[in-house]
């Protein structure tokens, strides 16, 4: 029941740290994935799927800020399916200013946050759900945050590098803040689930969230890991292959009767 060979499954957000481990675990179920996100057709990552699952693996170049460019994967998806079985949201945006203190972020900093984490998934379920309602099932999978649980604890980011490894550009600065926009963006995501799934039960179409806790990254240094490891009662982030069983479980017919769930994989960082 947890096989996925009959299944299409669009995915955006497909190439990033988690995306990717996502792709990688979705074709190795059977799925026929649809990984859409801003990408380039000859990277290594996409020429290694294609050698290994062949027409099984398609890879769009998608800007999912952009409602239009939704409904053209859409139609290209369509053109060769006859259905989509599961819809998953993985994106994220940061802006520049992501981690200054939250009285020094700025309005367009917000705004990019809330679209990366909360408006896509919007533009997304507008877009897909109605072929799920038309076929009367399908699954949707919102990939969610513990900050979308519970609040930040801003000393665990003294010392830590974050700014340096997740931004392009980044202030010169010592302590570095978690922003209240992914807090603000991944909670609406979890109520927007909730939503989704009271709307269009009476469709078959499931929609679920899916809560990864942090996710281990060897670029990350210790003196973050150790503040986040003493908060984890397992002691440890999460490797990045651990959200694969739930991921599976909620796109297959393993979870038929599951909707309006918020699945956290956190190892009980959300607990105290």
């Amino acid at each position: 029941m947890f096989r996925l060979e009959n299944k299409v499954v669009v995915l955006f957000g497909g190439n990033g740290y988690l995306g990717r481990e996502f792709c990688i675990i979705l074709l190795e179920y059977g799925a026929t994935l649809y990984n859409c996100d801003i990408m380039l057709d000859e990277s290594e990552f996409t020429t290694g799927l294609k050698e290994k699952y062949g027409q099984k693996y398609q890879p769009l170049n998608v800007d999912a800020t952009q409602k239009e460019e939704i409904i053209k994967a859409k139609e290209c998806i369509l053109e060769k399916e006859s259905r989509v079985d599961v819809l998953i949201n993985s994106t994220t945006m940061k802006g520049d200013d992501f981690y200054l203190p939250f009285d020094e972020v700025s309005l367009e900093g917000w705004n990019i946050g809330m679209l990366g984490n909360l408006t896509i998934p919007f533009l997304t379920a507008q877009t897909f759900i109605p072929v799920m309602v038309k076929q009367n099932s399908g699954s949707v999978i919102n990939i969610s945050s513990i900050y979308g649980i519970v609040g930040n604890d801003q000393d665990m980011y003294k010392g830590s590098n974050l700014h340096e490894i997740y931004l392009d550009k980044s202030p010169d600065i010592k302590q570095i803040y978690s922003h209240g926009v992914y807090n603000a963006a991944k909670g609406g995501l979890n109520n927007f689930t909730r939503y989704l799934a009271a709307y269009y039960g009476k469709n078959n179409v499931r929609v679920n969230a899916l809560t990864p806790g942090g996710i281990y990254c060897d670029k990350e240094n210790e003196t973050f890991l150790k503040k986040y490891s003493a908060k984890t009662p397992l002691g440890r982030k999460a490797n990045v292959d651990e959200m694969n069983g739930a991921l599976i479980y909620l796109a297959s017919d393993a979870s038929t009767y599951v909707t309006g769930h918020n699945l956290i994989i956190d190892g009980g960082f959300s607990i105290w």
